[in-house]
């Protein structure tokens, strides 16, 4: 057994928590969309989001290399978005908000969805490999495969108020 080995016993690691702070989708809020029909071109395709990262770990930083997300309607994929490398601290939240252009959601059935007063909804899956930080070196890669789904209302909204985590994608239930 190394020298290192015998001060650094193996720890589990819990991976960093994900959440949607915010979900909004101009094209389902129907106070600015009076009618929308199957002539009628949506105007504003875009998904906004503002997505928070947590580091739990008081004694490990966290650095992310490229993250891959994916926004998805029913099966089929509408949009992607890749999150910049980035640093994070020991018990430090990280927030990204940003707007993605979706293609191919089928708009006519989704705004029939939230007018009836049910939900629209959108799949988010996160993919990335973050490292953790130890004393003076990172370890290796850690696989981080987490999704979530949002229910959006008639006002292009996230339902639910509280913010939504990401979990593992093999306790989903749609996965």
């Amino acid at each position: 057994m190394s020298l290192l080995c015998r001060f650094c016993p193996s720890v589990h690691l819990s991976s960093p928590r994900c959440y949607i702070q915010e979900f909004y989708v101009p094209a389902l809020d129907l106070s600015q969309n009076t009618s929308i029909s199957n002539h009628t071109t949506v105007i504003n395709p875009c998904l906004f989001f503002d997505l928070a990262f947590e580091n739990i770990l008081g004694d490990r930083s966290v650095r992310y290399g490229d993250g891959n997300l994916t926004f998805s309607y029913g099966r089929t994929a509408v949009a992607n978005y890749v999150v910049p490398t980035f640093y994070q601290g020991k018990l430090k939240r990280a927030d990204r908000r940003e707007v993605v252009e979706s293609s191919g959601v089928p708009w006519e059935s989704a705004v029939k969805a939230v007018s009836n007063g049910s939900a629209a909804v959108f799949r988010v899956d996160l993919v990335a490999r973050p490292r953790f930080g130890f004393w003076f070196w990172y370890s290796k890669r850690k696989g981080m495969r987490i999704g979530a789904d949002v229910e959006v209302d008639g006002f292009g909204m996230k339902m639910k108020r509280e913010d939504i985590r990401l979990t593992n994608l093999g306790a989903s239930k749609t996965r």
